[in-house]
């Protein structure tokens, strides 16, 4: 299902929290909406789920119009067809894992096969066999798992995801990560997913909206976010940034001690470093900036090294 955004704007009071808004969000994919607290991405898909009444705009699920100020139609969430996982699991402890997957389809008199449209979704997130356990007899990871069999049983067009392994610890969050893509590119389908988490954006995202005060700074894949930040906003959010001057700036992993034919090349003074494992993550000031290169041993604070970087890991923003 591709959802098409034309004009959507949001004000709470006097706060524009979405300014006019037009997005097309493609079928089959896993697009995130990545930025601060605060920046609009939680209404953003509050709105496209129905949860919010946006102030004007339209808002298209294919070819049929959900939402239209202008029109008169704000088609309620239950008749959107979307599936819903969220930073809470929101199970309900007092039901087997079963139940709390069949919920969705009793509560809608769905019920058609229901025992085994169950099973498969709990399938496809491997915990067919805790079909009869209870939310509290399963880890973190696990009642994550449960919410996500919840969400896809109702067989939608798209998935939203609210911070889903934010309450996570880190060593499941990423484990996470890798399931919750694998999952979207087995069922080929639509995915909106919200975090703060650039590292999260990066790893599991098709295509990446970078959001900031109500407004979507650069929508693109995660490659390109990186390689090619439109503004500063953009550059200083997404990965570590080295700035050369106001408008230049270099990754870490783009500097070399050992420099090549037509490299530019730079003095800079050791501040730290920090072993990684590989390597050592080095901290330097360059004319009153701070940046952060990777090298292979160990270098002396108040160290002077020479950094040298090829014309083309410029970036100009």
């Amino acid at each position: 299902m591709q959802i098409r955004i034309q004009g959507l704007s949001k004000s709470f009071g006097q706060n524009q929290v979405i300014k006019p808004l037009d997005m097309v969000i493609e079928s089959s994919r896993l697009t995130t909406l990545l930025g601060p607290s605060g920046c609009g991405k939680t209404t953003l898909l509050r709105m496209i789920a129905g949860l919010e009444r946006p102030d004007q705009g339209q808002i298209f699920f294919d070819d049929v119009c959900v939402f239209s100020e202008e029109k008169g139609i704000n088609l309620p969430p239950e008749k959107r067809g979307l599936g819903f996982v969220f930073q809470d699991f929101a199970l309900w402890p007092h039901m087997t894992i079963f139940e709390n997957v069949a919920f969705g389809l009793r509560a809608t008199k769905n019920t058609t096969r229901l025992e085994e449209r169950v099973h498969k979704a709990l399938a496809s997130v491997q915990l067919e066999k805790m079909a009869d356990r209870y939310p509290h007899q399963l880890s973190g990871g696990q009642q994550q798992r449960v919410s996500f069999a919840r969400a896809i049983v109702i067989e939608p067009a798209c998935i939203l995801f609210d911070e889903p392994l934010s309450a996570l610890d880190a060593i499941l969050r990423e484990q996470m990560r890798v399931e919750l893509r694998a999952l979207i590119d087995r069922l080929q389908i639509t995915a909106i997913f919200v975090t703060h988490d650039q590292t999260e954006a990066m790893s599991i995202s098709d295509k990446i909206a970078v959001m900031s005060q109500g407004l979507v700074q650069q929508y693109d894949s995660p490659e390109n976010i990186y390689q090619a930040p439109v503004n500063q906003t953009v550059a200083n959010f997404v990965g570590t940034s080295n700035w050369i001057d106001d408008h230049h700036l270099f990754r870490p992993e783009q500097a070399q001690l050992v420099g090549q034919a037509n490299d530019q090349h730079f003095q800079a003074k050791v501040i730290s470093s920090e072993f990684l494992g590989q390597n050592y993550l080095v901290h330097l000031e360059y004319q009153g900036q701070e940046w952060s290169v990777y090298s292979p041993i160990r270098l002396n604070h108040d160290q002077v090294i020479d950094l040298y970087l090829a014309p083309q890991h410029i970036t100009q923003v």
